[in-house]
């Protein structure tokens, strides 16, 4: 019987120690591991397992050698991959003290391959002995991403060039172009293809309809650089219905071909066209201030090539809104013609514009010899005229002496009638105290620990209210330094009254005061 007991206590010894029989389990797995585990034996790293296991006197413990490897996925501790059960898993074959399996050897273990959704996961590898005991175990967790929301995370590419709506030479566009663009941002760990389109735009087309309706001239691809040449893009002439005018765009995309970035991973459609043989500029401009009900225009355009155009319409926009002007020369059955180098003086005169600071001009001209060929000249000029909107035929502000100031209490109060003359309703109206004095009888009437910043304010800082159809009185209480008791003194301040019209137009007006405190009557001792 005692022996029996040293045999239990020696398989329990047995026990207890093949949990670390097999110890330490590393387990490597890709960055950012495929959805896909078929893919996990070609990424790199690939998938692998390390596995190590003591000697004893050199040799491998025999559970170690016919133990059976078992390798499954799991999510929130529940098994999602993996055919094999601790009885049917394959044995791990260990014949060193140390043991790998790489790639398509750890796919094979786990007996199946499985497409995971993006989640949390943890590749488990547990060792057992021939009687299900556990030799050893690790985990190791990783992350499937979101293919989809990682690519809208990407800002896509921005074209740098060519400019938009930039204008080239025809010998330019015949050679070679760069068309250079950002990259996405931040980096991907993946390469990045950038597909590269133009489009030549046909008449009536915006760039929108031409990107949806043609065929693009030009397709290329690039892999992790953010330009590429074009060469033979310009041919020329352009002949109807094409015009020579092009859009360009840039989109990102991954290996299989699927957008990276938001915006589907394409850049803004930009612009770019020959240059026309037209170049008109506004050489001067200036509109006159509102007399008798008119302002002048005098528009001075110039032609800085030598080939001849035709100026066939003038206008200017107030608020956005285009407005036709019968400029002389122009009537509106005669185009002015420019000729090479030269320039032509337009006069006229429209009706004076309220509440608008600049008027924005467009001149639109034409090549004689090609009337497609066509050019918009815009420039604005601000309005420098003196505003008479507080003038006193225009304003008047009237706030008599108040017919009595209270001195108490270092405070002095008093109501300010007010009334505004002006043909513009008054939005509002506010008073500013922009000047304060007192002048005391000698130096012994303020006390010594007079503090500037605690006088001379409105005692609810600047008073500001909405006007109304009736002109109200505005109340004040101004502070005053704290004075000696039975001394004098004159106080003088100055009130600036601002009133604002509907129109967004102000006027103001300075009003000053002055209050004598007398000191104590020698005859009751009362303070005046």
């Amino acid at each position: 019987m005692k022996y029996i007991f040293i045999f239990l206590i020696s398989v329990c010894s047995q026990w207890v120690s093949g949990q670390n029989l097999i110890s330490p389990i590393t387990i490597n797995l890709p960055a950012n591991p495929p959805a896909n585990t078929a893919e996990w034996a070609t990424t790199l790293p690939p998938v692998m397992i390390l596995a190590q296991t003591k000697l004893v006197n050199g040799q491998i413990n025999g559970m170690v050698q016919e133990s059976k490897i078992l390798v499954t996925i799991k999510s929130g501790g529940n098994k999602v991959c993996g055919t094999h059960t601790p009885q049917s898993a394959p044995i791990s074959g260990f014949t060193t003290a140390n043991k790998n399996w790489t790639g398509a050897n750890v796919l094979n273990l786990l007996g199946q391959d499985c497409t995971l959704k993006p989640g949390n996961y943890e590749l488990c590898v547990q060792f057992y002995s021939f009687d299900r005991r556990i030799l050893g175990e690790n985990c190791k967790p990783f992350t499937i991403e979101d293919k989809k929301q990682v690519a809208e995370n990407y800002s896509p590419p921005q074209n740098i060039y060519p400019d938009n709506e930039k204008q080239f030479k025809e010998a330019e566009l015949k050679s070679a172009i760069i068309f250079r663009w950002t990259p996405l941002v931040p980096k991907p760990k993946e390469q990045v293809t950038y597909r590269l389109k133009v489009w030549q735009l046909m008449q009536g087309q915006n760039g929108i309809n031409a990107m949806k309706a043609n065929t693009p001239i030009v397709e290329k691809e690039v892999a992790n650089i953010t330009q590429a040449v074009v060469t033979n893009l310009y041919t020329g002439p352009c002949k109807p219905p094409y015009l020579c005018n092009y859009v360009w765009q840039v989109q990102a995309v991954n290996k299989d071909g699927k957008p990276m970035g938001s915006n589907e991973g394409k850049s803004e459609l930009w612009s770019f066209k020959v240059q026309n043989n037209i170049d008109i500029q506004i050489d001067s401009l200036k509109v006159g201030c509102c007399i008798d009900g008119k302002q002048s225009i005098y528009l001075k355009v110039k032609n800085n090539l030598a080939t001849a155009v035709n100026i066939v319409a003038v206008k200017y926009k107030v608020n956005g809104v285009g407005v036709s002007i019968n400029l002389t020369p122009i009537t509106p059955t005669l185009v002015q013609t420019i000729a090479g180098n030269g320039s032509v003086v337009f006069t006229s005169s429209i009706n004076c514009i309220d509440a608008i600071n600049f008027l924005k001009f467009l001149v639109d001209a034409e090549q004689v010899a090609d009337p497609d060929n066509k050019e918009t000249e815009v420039k604005s000029d601000t309005l420098k005229c003196r505003c008479d909107a507080c003038d006193e035929k225009n304003f008047s502000l009237t706030a008599p002496a108040p017919s009595q100031i209270n001195f108490s209490n270092n405070v002095l109060a008093f109501t300010q009638a007010i009334t505004v003359g002006s043909t513009k309703p008054v939005k509002s109206i506010k008073a500013e105290l922009v000047y304060f004095e007192m002048i005391p009888e000698n130096d012994y009437c303020i006390p010594c620990n007079k503090d500037a910043i605690t006088y001379g304010h409105f005692t609810n800082g600047t008073n500001s209210m909405q006007w109304n159809t009736v002109n109200p009185p505005l109340n004040f209480t101004i502070t005053t330094p704290q004075m000696t008791p039975c001394c004098s003194a004159v106080f003088k301040w100055c009130i600036r009254y601002k009133i604002e019209f509907k129109d967004c137009t102000t006027c103001n007006k300075l009003v000053c005061y002055e209050k004598k405190k007398e000191g104590c009557d020698k005859a009751n001792n009362q303070t005046k």
